[in-house]
């Protein structure tokens, strides 16, 4: 009976999906990197969030002999999938195609398109020792370097008698030229040892000159090794720590409100290689995971030098000489250092991370307990103000927590406890609820106090930081009818104490709903809706009385993809947006069509895209393009405008491939851009080129 139905099942399977080009992978890696640019103005590096994706790409998932955690690294599989496939494997065995997923609650038909690229079916074979001679002759290398620069003449780079920042010359301009340069080799055999190199040099930055003469601004290294005995996995060198749901300690991105309102339960990894070129979110040591049956320890240490304002005080003690020391104003997280302000804060001081984590796996459940402790090599002296009085102001810092996960009757529950050494507490709690094979409900409560200090958090939050806000969410997923997908979730938070913009406790609310419809096998489209409401400062600069006015913000976004041929998939999206806050009403729009061009038996790709925007910043929009691999471009489309960009991979052998890029935005409303800057460009358009060479042996 068993071989009938999965015959009946493949046999459909494959009728539905033979034909459909629709690349449901990319899409949901797209819409995860819009949720999270839309929500900072920092240029984030999103390779960390690509990087498993892209192993598994090449080496695909075996479900028969997936652990939880290997499953947790596919990004856009959700718990309750886990939970279930989990379930089925260990109660009807291993899997004979993968096309059994079609018989698992969750995994809905996009679902199973999505994954498909990622896992495979195998035997289980059983782990063997690493054989150093297999693993140099059998290892796979691959060195990627890319250049890119704008082509514009910028006014950081003008000669200083040119500058049009003239007033502080030597200060306003950039020391090295435009060009950016990157590197990366990477390296693994099998999935037992792994060994990467980033290299990278940001425009401005001098490169083999003055205060740069060993070459690159930026340089980091990992080596990985799994399975040794008891030894779980080994890191030397550049790493991220990942544990519990990110109220202790979390570097790295994790989970928060996205298009996928049941992907809330953040997934850690513990200890993991860090490959990425941002220069802050990542530990520099050693660590390494003990595994003993349902035990593991992990523990870990870190030391590195990190970017900071200083400055000199005085003191003295009785008839004794004056002693000068050295304290922190402020924290520098750009990574940047072109002028001479960004390189005299450099590196100026040392930070020293160590941290443990205890952690009991069973069946149906795990509890971890998580104790770390951070010091900088001189004391932290900000510029108290009434909203940050409660942040941290001294040079050390502990904090305990406790997270737990279990699962009763289907229903998965989560959550964290945590506290720092001067009392501070933070909570959040979830649960993840299958009310029905097509409707599932997810809920988060947190509440992080005022004064809960940690600076390596990322708890679920609203205000970007795990303090200072309480806040319930709840979120659904439901499937009406046959191709129809309805998303949703509603977010209410409020702050307790005051805020940078907001001079007296706030609260806000978040809304968001998305109905998604595959009409066949080659179209997809969706309607997207997103309301929020916050509180902030009033506007009105003729008074001296700050209070707290409204600001709400509201998009509508209609996303249509299709597939004219095997070859050719055009995209089209319409943005409309409202802003508003007291007596200012702000309103935008975006439109793009995008071409992706994929010759059949000819290894060429190509991705362009034409839009036109017009919208004030408080409006603006930020939309996903393709770049080259492990480079990523989420622009805000704001003013008055069109933006193009095309992006070109060949392979010329099975070993080389190359990728060119070029975008441009072109603005109507204006004739300089970034006014009164050193990335100041005279005229109306600002574009870029990019060059990248993968060499594979």
């Amino acid at each position: 009976m068993k071989k009938c139905c999965l015959l009946i099942c493949l046999l459909l399977i494959i009728f539905n999906f033979a034909q459909s080009q629709t690349d449901k992978t990319s899409q949901t890696i797209e819409d995860l990197i819009e949720d999270i640019a839309a929500e900072t103005d920092e240029e984030l590096d999103y390779s960390t969030l690509y990087d498993d994706l892209n192993y598994f790409l090449n080496y695909p998932l075996n479900l028969n002999s997936a652990t939880k955690e290997d499953l947790e690294k596919l990004q856009f599989v959700n718990e309750l999938q886990i939970q279930n496939l989990l379930k089925y494997v260990a109660k009807n065995g291993n899997m004979l195609t993968i096309y059994e997923l079609q018989l698992i609650d969750g995994f809905e038909s996009e679902d199973i398109q999505r994954i498909l690229p990622f896992v495979t079916v195998e035997i289980i074979k059983e782990s063997s020792k690493i054989d150093l001679r297999k693993a140099l002759k059998y290892g796979s290398n691959q060195i990627f370097i890319r250049q890119q620069f704008i082509l514009q003449q910028q006014s950081g780079y003008l000669p200083i008698s040119d500058s049009i920042l003239e007033n502080d010359p030597d200060k306003n301009r950039y020391l090295g030229n435009r060009h950016k340069h990157y590197v990366k080799y990477k390296y693994h055999y099998k999935n037992r040892i792994f060994i990467g190199a980033t290299m990278e040099k940001d425009p401005g930055e001098e490169f083999f000159a003055g205060t740069q003469k060993q070459g690159f601004d930026y340089y980091s290294a990992h080596l990985q090794i799994e399975d040794i005995s008891v030894i779980k996995r080994l890191i030397i060198g550049d790493y991220q720590t990942q544990f519990g749901q990110g109220l202790v300690l979390w570097s790295g991105m994790g989970g928060g409100k996205s298009s996928y309102p049941l992907n809330i339960k953040k997934k850690a990894q513990g200890l993991k290689k860090y490959s990425s070129a941002d220069e802050n979110l990542f530990m520099r040591g050693a660590g390494v995971i003990l595994k003993f049956n349902k035990i593991e320890l992990s523990t870990f240490v870190s030391h590195k030098y990190i970017d900071a304002n200083t400055a000199q005080q005085d003191s003295s003690e009785g008839d004794s000489e004056d002693i000068e020391s050295l304290y922190i104003t402020s924290f520098q997280n750009t990574g940047y250092h072109a002028t001479p302000n960004e390189i005299a804060d450099k590196h100026t001081i040392t930070e020293t991370v160590y941290g443990t984590n205890l952690t009991f796996r069973g069946d149906k459940y795990k509890i971890g307990a998580t104790a770390v402790a951070y010091q900088f090599g001189t004391d932290i002296n900000k510029d108290i103000k009434p909203y940050n009085q409660f942040e941290q102001n001294n040079n050390k810092n502990a904090n305990l927590g406790l997270d737990y996960h279990f699962i009763l009757q289907d229903i998965n529950v989560f959550g964290e406890v945590a506290a720092s050494q001067n009392g501070g507490m933070a909570i959040m709690s979830g649960a993840l609820i299958p009310m029905h094979p097509q409707i599932s409900l997810a809920t988060v409560y947190r509440k992080y106090q005022k004064d809960y200090q940690a600076y390596y958090s990322s708890g679920f939050s609203e205000g970007g930081k795990t303090s200072n806000e309480e806040g319930i969410y709840l979120g659904t997923e439901i499937y009406p009818y046959k191709k129809w997908k309805i998303a949703a979730y509603m977010d209410s938070f409020s702050f307790e104490w005051l805020k940078s913009r907001q001079d007296s406790p706030s609260k806000g609310a978040d809304f968001f709903l998305q109905i998604d419809y595959n009409l066949n096998r080659n179209v997809d489209m969706y309607w997207k809706m997103k309301h929020e409401i916050k509180q902030e400062n009033n506007s009105d600069e003729q008074t001296h009385i700050k209070y707290l006015e409204e600001m709400s913000k509201t998009s509508f976004r209609y996303h249509l993809s299709y597939n004219l041929k095997k070859w050719l998939t055009l995209k089209n999206r319409v943005e409309y947006s409202i802003y508003h806050k007291a007596n200012v009403y702000e309103s935008g729009f975006m439109m793009y069509q995008d071409i992706k061009i994929a010759p059949l038996n000819v290894p060429l790709s190509l991705y362009f895209r034409y839009g036109i925007f017009d919208a004030p910043y408080n409006a603006r929009f930020y939309a996903y393009e393709n770049d080259v691999l492990y480079a990523f471009s989420v622009p805000g489309y704001y003013y008055k405008g069109f933006r193009t960009y095309m992006t070109l991979s060949y392979d010329f052998t099975d070993k080389i491939t190359i990728w060119l890029r070029y975008g441009q935005f072109s603005y109507s409303d204006r004739n300089i851009i970034s006014e009164n800057s050193l990335n100041e460009i005279q005229g109306n358009t600002k574009s870029e080129l990019k060059a990248q060479l993968r060499i594979k042996f």
